[in-house]
């Protein structure tokens, strides 16, 4: 099992320091926990990185090939499908080689007993249902209500790609045992989920429709107003749930003093 670099040091104990953690000792558990999330690579995380390029290529033709199926408006199909497969590319792009370095963390220095101290809010699942439930609703109303049926339908199938991905990323946060030597480490387990719900922002899923109404491209009469509501609730919603992750994640690493432990 690869242990952490000195890549991965760094940059771990420059997050810690960004959220005013001293940090004299930067030991394995915690460089293997924040390493990749602060911005180093890990030994092979390239290969991810090449799974999530050629994942979102495939995934655009094959978006697009659509417009060739008997019966399918390719007008209506949504030009800015590119922009979710973007999106579920970095999701992708950062939430496996982080789940990788979270597997070697467990069976390095194993688990501790007791629940997990970070819990999905009652925001957050706000900005999943304006962002997914409002999106089908609106779009199963266009659907319903106009001739743009292609849009509609093209809309869901683009809102439900994403809402898997947040849901793998979700699962993860919620049933990751904790990863953890002492009550030190625990702490940083409870910032690091609230970390990867940040970095999750399910909201940013509600933006492609509304920057669709910059493409040249027919829109759903009447609509485009209630799209840029829907869009400009979603994100909105995603920055109240962001402020209370963010200081969710300082007041778990406000029980950290002097040394990050963790057994080297």
């Amino acid at each position: 099992m690869t242990g952490p670099t000195e890549a991965e040091r760094a940059a771990a104990s420059r997050w810690l320091a960004r959220h005013r953690v001293d940090v004299p000792t930067m030991t394995d558990l915690p460089a293997l926990r924040l390493g990749f999330r602060a911005g180093a690579r890990p030994p092979g995380s390239w290969r991810w990185f090449v799974v999530a390029i050629l994942g979102f290529a495939a995934a655009d033709a094959a978006f697009y090939a659509l417009d060739f199926l008997p019966g399918v408006r390719g007008a209506e199909l949504l030009e800015s499908g590119f922009v979710f497969f973007l999106v579920i590319a970095q999701q992708l792009g950062y939430w496996l080689p982080a789940r990788i370095r979270d597997r070697q963390a467990l069976a390095r220095f194993g688990t501790l007993d007791g629940p997990p101290r970070a819990a999905v809010t009652g925001w957050f699942f706000a900005v999943l249902l304006v962002t997914f439930g409002g999106g089908a609703a609106l779009a199963v109303t266009i659907f319903v209500t106009t001739s743009f049926r292609t849009y509609a339908w093209s809309w869901l199938l683009l809102l439900a790609l994403g809402a898997a991905v947040t849901a793998l990323q979700v699962t993860d946060v919620v049933r990751r045992p904790v990863i953890a030597a002492d009550e030190t480490s625990r702490a940083v387990d409870t910032a690091v989920r609230q970390h990867d719900l940040l970095i999750a922002m399910p909201g940013v899923y509600a933006v492609p429709v509304a920057a669709n109404l910059l493409f040249d491209q027919a829109e759903p009469p009447g609509y485009p107003p209630w799209l840029v509501g829907y869009a400009v609730l979603a994100v909105a919603t995603q920055v109240v749930a962001g402020v209370g992750q963010q200081r969710r994640l300082r007041a778990a690493l406000s029980r950290i003093g002097g040394e990050v432990h963790g057994r080297a």
